[in-house]
């Protein structure tokens, strides 16, 4: 426990009812209930750093990060408990593919990547969460890492073998809702989940640098963002994409979907990102005090929770949903 906690580096934010939880460094985990105007620490287990966060509800939630560390919470990020650390999920899914008894090439190649990740050093981080309900979500990480749970993480079931990823390419993102559940990472690549054949199949972007994250937007709309300012929207949940005109070379490193239907994006370089047309068009504005940002998440009362290098702080929306652009 730390009273710096709430200014130490923080990499991701999501809003859970009417709070902001945002985690960070060394197991940090702080929340807000006043948009990012007062924090309080969470009490955590672990002291890894942790890179990702999901509410599927106000009251239950999960985080993940490095040293293979899955966290869950079921008072809105008061208080966690561990549910997977170490080489747990190398081990599930060793067991889980030895038990096939006519494994196809995809399950014999998850086999060997799960013994091989059990005879490294230290555990995959895992690098993204995504719940679409209390008890139905997906963790993902690098090396192809991806599993599954159907039961609010009591139980664990590998997804390796249905990812279409031979190369083993890191999933920095998985994003989405009910019945749509996309994945993004290296090499411009973008999967899509095919809930009938409970597998994710890849869809072309046209892009070959790191994708860090998604939003999913309504009706049907997609953006994967990343290095360089890089922003590319779907229409179509995948089925095709254009480039979108940024005004930044600088990373593009979280998103949100508001509530209005705005969308925001961050940037590296302490720009504010805010499109009115579902991601056809951004307009940027510079925080009075640039500082790299790493997460976003809506706050009340037209208001963003950014983090970054120096913690957690609210930020007022530069533009309303009506305003003139």
């Amino acid at each position: 426990m730390s009273s710096l906690a709430a200014r130490s580096p923080l990499l991701a934010a999501e809003r859970a009812g009417d709070r902001v939880v945002a985690v960070g460094h060394r197991g940090h985990i702080v929340y807000s209930d006043d948009s990012g105007a007062t924090w309080r620490q969470a009490a955590v287990p672990v002291s890894v750093d942790l890179l990702g966060i999901s509410f599927p509800s106000p009251r239950i939630g999960w985080a993940v990060g490095h040293g293979g560390v899955v966290l869950a919470t079921r008072d809105g990020g008061a208080t966690w408990t561990k549910q997977l650390a170490g080489k747990q999920a190398a081990e599930i899914a060793r067991r889980y593919y030895q038990g096939r008894s006519a494994p196809t090439p995809e399950e014999t190649r998850a086999l060997a990547q799960a013994e091989a990740h059990l005879a490294q050093a230290t555990a995959q981080p895992f690098l993204d969460v995504q719940f679409e309900n209390e008890t139905s979500g997906f963790v993902v990480g690098a090396f192809n890492t991806i599993l599954r749970t159907e039961d609010g993480g009591k139980t664990w079931v590998p997804w390796m073998d249905r990812t279409s990823n031979a190369q083993e390419l890191h999933f920095y993102a998985v994003r989405g809702r009910p019945g749509r559940v996309f994945l993004a990472g290296e090499q411009g690549k973008v999967w899509r989940l095919q809930a009938s054949a409970k597998k994710f199949v890849p869809v072309t972007t046209s892009y070959t640098g790191t994708f860090f994250g998604l939003v999913v937007a309504d009706p049907d709309v997609l953006l994967a963002f990343g290095m360089r300012g890089s922003v590319w929207r779907s229409p179509d949940e995948g089925a095709t994409w254009q480039k979108v005109s940024m005004n930044t070379d600088a990373g593009i490193t979280a998103g949100a979907a508001l509530p209005d239907g705005r969308i925001a994006l961050v940037d590296q370089g302490g720009s504010i990102h805010i499109s009115l047309d579902g991601g056809r068009t951004f307009v940027a504005t510079r925080l009075k005090r640039p500082v790299p940002c790493y997460g976003v998440a809506p706050g009340r009362n037209g208001n963003l929770v950014l983090t970054g290098p120096a913690g957690a702080f609210g930020a007022p929306l530069p533009w309303s949903a009506s305003a003139p652009r």
